[in-house]
């Protein structure tokens, strides 16, 4: 593998100011590969042809185009095209035991080679860090080997962890932009943010997460948690999604707003998508479902209760209860106890 192509996430604004002054043709490649990995993820139908880790040497500056464009859904969507490149090129045969260590290394990730050269050995602490943004059982501590504190990992678990915290930094470079300064830095590059804003534009892309007619000040923590990852471009691990459409499906929410919300979603598949929420609400099954209890969601840390009264009433073991009682609220009697004397 070709270590030297893993990005340098804090490039300065001076640095990506040169690149879009120079002439030099390197620099001119990036600038169009940086153009075209943007291009392809707005355009979910396009052909990709920006596919290998070579071509992630032009990452630093569509960071710096993502963070001017500041629409979070296609930030997470061209990060998470990344992430994939990356971990395609980590499990690819011809990338060795000791080019995965250098990169776990690079990616503040403390891997080892274990005795036999068959598993990876990665710290108890940083696995779970890491592997609670993989969906999947398969995936979780519970079911994995473990020695004197550390994971053994396959190759293929191994280079999901080190992914995952390549996601992470990728997002702190981020955030460590200011707009003004991305605006400012990439002056010289306004054609092309026009040209890419037009095609965000034009395939519907927004900023904005539409709800219908429902209430959403009345959300249970969890549904206005998983909303808000929704509205960030964070893609949704399946109990979350099918906890969301099943809820919104049960406080009235229609299919089709439903399948809008989910357009936001960085990996948002529109007949996927459109099978998934009629199956989950009865229109093509013959079973319209509800979404889990409390303890099955906080079973799969997928509760976010935190210092809510409601959440943390003995009485609450749904969702859907959290959402009645506040709904239904103005319409209660206070308790006698509390009643005024007249």
């Amino acid at each position: 593998m070709e270590t030297t192509q893993i990005p340098d996430f804090r490039m300065d604004g001076t640095r990506i100011s040169g690149i879009l002054i120079s002439n030099d043709p390197e620099n001119g490649e990036i600038r169009s590969l940086a153009r075209r990995f943007i291009e392809e993820t707005i355009d979910g139908g396009r052909e990709r042809t920006t596919t290998s880790i070579k071509d992630l040497r032009a990452f630093p500056l569509t960071i710096w185009f993502l963070k001017a464009l500041n629409i979070n859904v296609l930030t997470t969507r061209v990060i998470n095209r990344t992430r994939d490149i990356l971990e395609a090129e980590l499990r690819s045969t011809r990338t060795g035991s000791e080019d995965i260590l250098s990169y776990a290394g690079a990616m503040g990730i403390n891997c080892e080679l274990s005795l036999d050269e068959e598993r990876y050995l990665i710290p108890v602490t940083q696995f779970i860090t890491f592997s609670s943004r993989i969906s999947g059982p398969r995936y979780r501590l519970v079911n994995q080997a473990v020695s004197n504190g550390k994971v053994l990992c396959s190759r293929e678990l191994a280079s999901k962890i080190i992914r995952e915290s390549f996601v992470r930094k990728a997002f702190e470079a981020y955030s460590s932009i200011t707009r003004e300064d991305a605006v400012n830095n990439t002056g010289p590059a306004k054609e092309i943010l026009d040209d890419l804003m037009k095609m965000i534009e034009e395939r519907g892309i927004t900023r904005d997460v539409q709800l219908g007619t429902v209430d959403y000040a009345i959300f249970p923590p969890c549904i206005k948690e998983y909303i808000s990852q929704m509205k960030d471009g964070v893609n949704l691990p399946h109990m979350a999604r099918f906890t969301l459409v099943s809820f919104l499906h049960k406080v009235g929410m229609n299919s089709d707003e439903i399948i809008a919300l989910f357009r936001t979603a960085p990996d948002f598949k529109e007949k996927l998508t459109t099978y998934q929420v009629n199956h989950v609400t009865g229109q093509t099954s013959s079973t319209e479902y509800s979404p889990p209890k409390c303890t099955v969601l906080q079973s799969n840390h997928l509760c976010y209760r935190g210092e809510d009264t409601i959440c943390n009433s003995k009485w609450l073991k749904h969702p859907l209860q959290y959402y009645t009682f506040k709904k239904n609220k103005p319409l209660r009697k206070a308790p006698f106890n509390n009643l005024e004397k007249r």
